[in-house]
């Protein structure tokens, strides 16, 4: 794994961690007036869903809408992504994770890679709190280490509380050991795609939303047999091996119309 000798927002320390135990928390990226601002432009957001959408159930926000393509681009949440994925890499997903206050929704028990038909498995996410996300209102749980296990047996759930369908095997990690991702808004997460993590049901007043980003290095290559609407939008670096279709960036304040468009 090729990882950028010269680090832009983390220590040598950090970026070990981060390879021993799967994720790193708690950095603030975003000031309380920018906070606010996507706070705004979320409920503006969700008045573009087409009829009977969610936020949940659409993804690819960064292909229809400026504002949101260039909060993906922005260069301090790049830096983090670099230090981790090295110098070439590119943005291909970007997804809401809402739970309004005792909607009953679950996010299951997966591995991000066990939903992407790519090769090889090198993606970091990036999750940014646009709400505070904590335990009451059910934030992120990650199982460290997890990823250093490779692919987890899943099953497919017709719970029709869960979000996602596929659900990691029980006895295949130690719930004891989850680690709850508290985030202020404003704050971002980082993830490796091999890291079981889930969430529970919203019990509280409060609404929590988190807005996901998706990077893989340039060398990861999309079956399009499966994802025939992927596409790459270069990040930083240059693209040494074109193995997928390049994304252009929008220029309009759209919105996705399901979750592979």
């Amino acid at each position: 794994m090729t990882v950028n000798a010269a680090l832009n927002r983390l220590p040598p320390e950090q970026v070990a961690g981060y390879h021993d135990l799967g994720y790193l928390k708690g950095f603030r990226v975003f000031d309380d007036a920018e906070v606010a601002q996507f706070q705004a432009e979320y409920e503006k957001l969700v008045q573009l869903l087409p009829p009977g959408k969610t936020m949940n159930f659409v993804n690819w926000w960064h292909k229809r809408n400026r504002f949101l393509y260039d909060l993906c681009m922005d260069p301090r949440l790049l830096d983090y992504v670099e230090d981790l994925l090295g110098p070439n890499f590119y943005l291909w997903g970007s997804h809401f994770f809402v739970k309004e206050p005792g909607d009953g929704t679950v996010v299951p028990w997966h591995q991000d890679a066990q939903y992407w038909p790519l090769t090889p498995q090198h993606a970091v996410t990036v999750f940014i709190a646009v709400t505070d996300c904590d335990r009451e209102n059910a934030c992120m749980r990650v199982i460290p280490r997890t990823h250093r296990a490779g692919p987890l047996k899943h099953h497919t759930s017709e719970d029709g509380r869960y979000v996602l369908r596929q659900e990691i095997d029980e006895g295949q990690f130690d719930p004891a050991e989850a680690v709850d991702l508290e985030l202020k808004a404003g704050e971002i997460s980082l993830h490796h795609d091999g890291l079981a993590h889930g969430s529970g049901a919203n019990h509280s007043t409060r609404r929590r939303v988190g807005f996901t980003m998706r990077f893989s290095g340039t060398e990861v290559k999309c079956d399009l047999s499966v994802w025939p609407n992927f596409q790459a939008f270069l990040a930083r670096g240059v693209d040494e091996y074109g193995h997928n279709p390049v994304g252009v960036p929008p220029t309009g304040y759209g919105a996705p119309t399901g979750m592979l468009e």
